[in-house]
């Protein structure tokens, strides 16, 4: 999610040849040679877990073929991202390069402050579908080059499951928290999620809202433009029922999912401490190296009857351009190599997510399913990028959270309702 800007002329015209080099994989850099033997540092700023563990060897990679640029690289727990870059954003600190989400809140904070880079002006924005293009863009901009296809989920433990009788994964609410009664018995916990990373802090709401949405236009609307008028009865019983799941399932979730790092949560499911965990589909290397003879599949989260629920589904994360900074036509040139087809390919096959590149990369056998559901006409995308912003977001977290401990329905719901208000669209 990151980019920047610059308009030299003559600059641009020799640059041209260069990102065409470049987005063949190969080539030797000539930008910042044409002003020199210089070298041009160019500044990124992303989540440790971003390029599934190859950044460097890219980087390695990249910096070899154009030797007149170098990217520094400064990466982040993924929980600290997003507060990260809204204070970079207010302090006017962003790097050249930096990671976004194009339907979370910081993006339009920085598109507001003119740090958006137009990428459809890239010859490696080519290498992505009109809609794909479309779904990565701000107004007439395309904001991101976006990594993959992000589906919200829970990946398991299939011997687990086996263990208590589910040699295929729940299908229904009923028998997931069946599961987690007899995983209980056993001394294990059915869920490990990462509250400090903001997409699973209020994990069922996202399809609490999404089921209802699928079922409802008139709630879908009010949902997907932050607008909903929680006063009338039928919406805040949709609250209520998501409060309540919430604590059913958390009866289940291992102890210190509500302070965990993300890495924490994918280290406790490769341990087998929980049979589940709450992400996506972007970690299938990530979990193969902390547990390379670990079998696991993917489902949606069971909420309600499979041809009534929702897909979460959000393009992933992936990067922009500063547009005010100094170093435009080199982060432009990297952001070319990075998405070509070839490399791209080897981040994909390195994450092992859905592809946003068609014809590119392979993804995990265990999402195979996954990009079935994209077909749907069920698909809503996460609850905390695009529909609520992403501290009402937490907020709502924070509530349930409240309510699995202490109770007081009516109170967290009115505690809830007020955040929203104050960022409800008007």
């Amino acid at each position: 999610m990151r980019l920047k800007k610059m308009t030299r002329v003559g600059v641009a015209l020799v640059v041209l040849a260069n990102v065409l080099a470049a987005c063949s994989g190969g080539g030797k850099d000539e930008s910042a040679a044409s002003r020199g033997n210089d070298q041009v540092e160019v500044s990124m700023l992303f989540a440790e877990s971003v390029f599934g563990n190859i950044h460097f060897e890219l980087i390695k990679e990249f910096e070899k073929n154009h030797p007149n640029i170098k990217i520094k690289a400064e990466t982040l727990p993924d929980s600290s991202l997003f507060d990260t870059l809204r204070t970079r954003i207010s302090t006017a600190e962003l790097p050249d390069i930096y990671q976004l989400n194009i339907g979370h809140d910081t993006t339009a904070m920085a598109m507001k402050q003119g740090y958006i880079y137009d990428l459809s002006q890239l010859e490696a924005s080519r290498n992505f579908s009109d809609s794909i293009r479309k779904a990565t863009s701000l107004g007439d901009k395309q904001a991101i080059f976006t990594l993959g296809l992000g589906v919200l989920g829970l990946t398991y433990n299939k011997a687990m499951l086996a263990e208590v009788g589910y040699n295929e994964p729940p299908q229904t609410w009923d028998q997931l928290l069946d599961a987690g009664k007899k995983l209980k018995e056993k001394g294990k916990d059915l869920l490990v999620y990462s509250s400090k990373w903001e997409t699973g802090v209020g994990n069922v709401f996202h399809w609490t809202f999404g089921t209802h949405a699928v079922k409802n236009d008139a709630f879908k609307q009010a949902y997907l433009s932050n607008s909903i008028n929680w006063s009338l009865p039928e919406n805040r019983a949709i609250l209520a029922e998501g409060f309540q799941r919430f604590k059913e399932l958390n009866d289940f979730v291992r102890t210190g999912s509500f302070t965990n790092e993300y890495a924490t949560a994918q280290q406790s499911f490769a341990n087998e401490d929980a049979a589940m965990l709450l992400g996506g589909t972007w970690e299938a290397r990530t979990l193969h190296e902390l547990a390379p003879n670990l079998d696991f599949g993917f489902i949606n989260l069971p909420y309600t009857p499979d041809a009534e629920n929702a897909y979460v589904f959000v393009p992933g994360d992936g990067f922009a351009i500063n547009a005010k900074g100094q170093h435009i036509e080199e982060a432009k040139a990297f952001l070319n190599w990075l998405f070509s087809k070839e490399i791209y390919g080897k981040i994909s096959e390195a994450e092992g997510s859905l592809s946003a590149q068609s014809g590119v990369g392979k993804p995990d056998k265990a999402y195979s399913d996954a990009q079935k559901w994209l077909e749907t006409d069920r698909v809503i995308s996460f609850a905390n990028t695009g529909p609520i912003p992403g501290a009402t977001w937490v907020a709502l977290g924070n509530a349930a959270q409240e309510y699995t401990f202490k109770g007081e329905l009516d109170k967290v719901i009115d505690k809830f309702i007020s955040e929203y208000n104050k960022t409800k669209a008007k």
